[in-house]
């Protein structure tokens, strides 16, 4: 054992975590390289994939990995906030195990975190997350520092999500949550038998200087909410504007419904509205919601099931 001891990479015992992280890397390019690509490549399955034409195979309804939220919880080695946090956050099912991107900053355009917001802000999945078979969750997370010699690894990872089970809190395997610099926190629904949703927004109508809004999309089965878009009180959104929501994708129950959530800021007045959806198995569906006398909203949902092949 000592010398066995002896001949092991120093990570596998100081960071286990990192440790297997560049193993995935390794392990990736020698078993996976010309059956999937590269580790790098993205899916190349997009969303909408079956709204019009029918896929090849008939598609399927499956089980799909909803990730609302992604957290920095705790920070360790002396980090304080603010930070200014670069870097990807991805998932890969087995459609195709390519990376489905739902987080990803590049150096020269770090998303600063502080102790009162620790949340990602998130720009994926680019398609529906399939969990009818392994999934896995990968984290390459930097803090930016005065050069790039002084950056610092936030949290690097390639685990397989586990306890997927349906609308309940799920988790990578416990001993995987606390690595690098910090502990994330995670938040999900698992959606059984589920179709995609691909949503978009058009302002119909507002007031002459816009309106600031937030948009969240849910189902009846969820117990959270999917923020598609938040404007903050920078982006004023004005009639005959199409929305460029940070998030487009969602999955929703075939036998439920997918339910969208407006919140619209009048000057100091908060005001809400809900229009809901019928899933379908393919077409685009539109509805229009009137947010009380502020303004008018058409809501295109295209829909798609899922399918394994590669056309």
């Amino acid at each position: 054992m000592a010398e066995e001891e002896l001949h092991r990479d120093p990570e596998e015992l100081t960071d286990p975590y990192a440790y297997q992280a560049r193993l995935f890397e390794k392990r990736w390019n020698e078993l996976y390289l010309n059956r999937y690509g590269r580790l790098e490549d993205n899916t190349s399955i997009p969303c909408k994939r079956y709204t019009v034409n029918p896929a090849p195979d008939g598609g399927h309804k499956c089980d799909t990995l909803q990730v609302f939220s992604v957290k920095v919880a705790e920070l360790t080695g002396g980090l304080q906030w603010p930070l200014d946090v670069f870097g990807m956050v991805a998932l890969r099912d087995m459609l195709d195990h390519n990376r489905n991107i739902i987080f990803k900053r590049g150096r020269d355009n770090c998303q600063t975190l502080t102790d009162e917001n620790t949340y990602l802000v998130m720009t994926g999945p680019v398609r529906g997350v399939v969990s009818s078979g392994p999934v896995i969750f990968e984290v390459k997370l930097y803090v930016r520092g005065i050069t790039e010699s002084d950056d610092k690894e936030l949290s690097l990872l390639a685990a397989r999500l586990v306890n997927l089970s349906y609308n309940t809190p799920w988790s990578i395997d416990p001993e995987f949550c606390d690595y690098g610099l910090s502990t994330l926190d995670f938040e999900h629904g698992n959606i059984v038998y589920s179709v995609e949703a691909t949503i978009s927004v058009k302002v119909i109508s507002g007031p002459p200087d816009g309106f600031y809004g937030e948009f969240a999309a849910t189902t009846d089965s969820l117990k959270c909410e999917v923020l598609l878009h938040s404007s903050g009180f920078e982006e004023r959104h004005l009639a005959g504007d199409e929305i460029e929501l940070s998030r487009c994708v969602v999955s929703v129950e075939s036998f439920g419904k997918l339910i969208v959530s407006v919140r619209a800021l009048d000057g100091s007045v908060t005001l809400t509205g809900t229009k809901k959806f019928r899933p379908l198995e393919k077409g685009i569906t539109t509805g229009r919601l009137r947010i009380a006398k502020l303004c008018q909203l058409e809501f295109t949902v295209a829909w798609s099931l899922f399918s394994y092949s590669r056309t």
